[in-house]
Formats: C-alpha cells, structure tokens, sequence
C-alpha cells in the first residue's frame, strides 16, 4: 500500500511524532454546527452532561466527599431532571452528611421512578433507621429482596430493626436467613447472638458469639462500619448502565484520489513506491521551515525512509544521501535534540532493538547506537 501525506500540514515548529501507518488516501472532513467564526456553539444540557455529571459526584463520594458530590448530582439534575439514577446518588450524598429529611425524600422519590433498583431501596432504609423509623427502614431493605432474594446485607438490617422494636423472632428469622446466603457474614452472626440473648436463649447466643469472634479474629468476614460503603454493597452511589441516546448528525467525510506525494530524485521525480510503515515522525531536518517526515518501514524485507519535504506537498527520498540504513520492520520512532546542539536527532526502535540517530547537520545522520 502507498503511504501519502496531504499537502498543507502545518506543524507550527513544533515537534511532533505519529506512530501508525500513513493512509494510502486523505480524509477530509466538515463538522457541522460551527460557527462563522470557528467557534462551537455554547454547549447546552444534555443527557450526555448529565451523566458526566454523575460520574463526577461518585467520584467525589468515593474520596470522602458528600458535600461536593451533592453538587455534582444537582447539576445533573439541573441538565436532566428526569436522571433517576442520579436523583439517588443524590440522597446518598445527602445521607453521607445526616441531611436525613433531605436524604429521605430523595430516596422516595428515587424508589417510585427506580421500583426495581436495590441501591434506592437499600439507601431509602439506611435513611429510615438512622431516622429512627424501623418499621418503614424493614419495608424498605424487603423492597430490596424483592429484586434481590439473595442479598444477605438486606435481611441483616431487616433482623437488626426487627431487634430495636423487640420482634425478636423475625430479627432470628432474617439473620439465619443473612448467614444462609453468606455464612461468614460477621454483623450478621453478631446480631442473630444478641437477638437470641434478648430472647432468653444464652447458650446459643454464646455459641453465635463464639462464632463471631472467630470469623472476625480469623478475618473471614468484616462488620459493617457507619463510613460510605461500608455498610454493604449497595451503600454505595450507583454509576448507570449507559442507554441509547440520541446522536448527532454523521460527520460528512470526502475521500479524493491524489498523485503520491513521494518522489524519487534519482528516476527523475517519479513517484516513489513506499510500504507500509508502523511509524512516522515530523520533524525540520534541515531548518527549512518545513516538516521533513521519517518512516518507521512495516515489513521485515523493508527500510526505513527519511524524506524531505519539497514543499507545495511534494517529498523526496534522502534515505542513503543522509547515511541512514535501516533495513528491516520496526515498531515507532521518536524525535528531539538528545545532545542539545540545537539539530533534531532521530530514536528508532526496530524488531531488533533501538537505533540512535544523531543529526550531523547538511542533512546527514550518524549511527551513535
């Protein structure tokens, strides 16, 4: 495949290296919705802030900061009132500060557009007993084994309320049920202890007491702590499952045919038949003002190229006159004045390890590997 280069690159001076092979044709391209002037249109809301939004506050509640990822999720909500998702994360982020009534009516709300979601239900109940409500708070973590019939962290809060309003029974009840799902769940196995103490039933207290000790002293399980995340899986912001949404125009691209830019000075300006290439750089070999090009060669029965820039999108092949010889594949090249004499040198790295090439000046290279 030919490699070409469109005319009219502009690198301003500045030193730049491409890895990747040069097209064989070139793209261009018009984007729409800019204005006369070049410049983008002020960015309006959108689904696609929202969610950035989003992400935003979950990472600033997994740093510890309720407080400025509250203000992340009311942005969002600010850019799509109808996020669910992050409606929720909001009450997370309002009940990591204790902002409790706040926290509760956001969680409510997040549970009738989210019927389904455990993390609105699991928080919504969290809110509910450190509010003191422990009939609406088991109401709530049921609302999480209905989606999820499995989540031991669920029935253990269900057996610790049961325990507060002293139905001793059902707290039993959902603590076997907790360590049925998961048997080194440790809160869990501490909470079926106190229950059965409170009940009247030492021995087997003891026995779950025992049991406790020696999941947590053996470090098989952990007791939830009062921290973000820390009090189950779904303690947690939840980040969204991205959706379809609706997408912009296609941007128009037109592809035309054009005569290789590489000429051989040696057939006369004939064009030059390059292959593929796994690297290039730009850079002013001779401080013309123009971005000279090397290519790093694809193929192990290949070489290297060094082509200097003719102008007006025309380049020549200066390979041998720069005493370059690098037969072989290779993987990319860099380029910058290693010597600090003012000329740009060459770094290339072939299958079989790494060329240093520094730039002599006139147009010339030295291997000084």
């Amino acid at each position: 495949m030919h490699s070409t280069v469109r005319r009219g690159i502009v690198l301003g001076g500045a030193l730049m290296c491409f890895c990747g092979a040069i097209g064989s044709q070139v793209a261009r391209r018009t984007r729409q919705g800019e204005t006369a002037a070049g410049k983008k249109p002020e960015r309006k809301p959108s689904a696609a802030e929202a969610y950035r939004l989003n992400t935003l506050g979950v990472a600033h509640l997994n740093q510890q900061r309720p407080a400025d990822a509250q203000k992340y999720f009311e942005q969002a909500l600010q850019a799509d009132p109808k996020f669910a998702v992050a409606r929720l994360n909001l009450g997370v982020a309002l009940l990591g500060q204790q902002k409790l009534e706040a926290a509760r009516a956001a969680l409510t709300e997040a549970t009738e557009q989210l019927p389904n979601d455990p993390y609105a239900w699991y928080n919504l109940g969290l809110a509910l007993k450190d509010s003191g409500e422990p009939e609406k708070g088991i109401a709530a973590f049921q609302g999480v084994t209905k989606s999820r019939p499995n989540e031991a962290d669920a029935y253990y809060f269900i057996g610790y309320l049961s325990t507060q309003l002293q139905k001793y029974d059902d707290a039993i009840a959902a603590f076997e049920k907790g360590l049925e799902l998961n048997p080194v769940h440790a809160s869990a196995e501490f909470g079926l202890a106190r229950a059965l103490q409170r009940k009247g039933d030492t021995e087997a207290a003891r026995q779950h007491l025992a049991r406790f000790q020696k999941i947590t002293s053996e470090h098989l399980g952990t007791p939830f702590g009062a921290g973000y995340g820390d009090q189950g899986k779904f303690s947690t912001a939840e980040l969204p499952v991205s959706t379809a949404m609706e997408v912009p125009a296609a941007i128009a691209v037109h592809f035309a045919p054009e005569a290789s830019p590489f000429v051989s000075k040696s057939t006369g300006g004939t064009p030059l038949a390059i292959g593929a290439s796994t690297g290039a750089c730009f850079f002013d070999v001779d401080g013309d003002g123009r971005p000279d090009l090397f290519l790093v060669s694809g193929a192990t029965d290949g070489a290297s190229h060094l082509l200097r820039n003719l102008g007006n999108g025309r380049f020549e092949d200066i390979t041998q006159a720069a005493g370059i010889h690098l037969a072989g594949s290779g993987l990319g090249c860099a380029a910058g004045d290693f010597d600090n004499d003012g000329k740009t040198d060459l770094a290339v790295c072939l299958s079989d390890g790494v060329r240093l090439l520094r730039n002599q000046g006139e147009r010339k290279f030295e291997d000084v590997t």
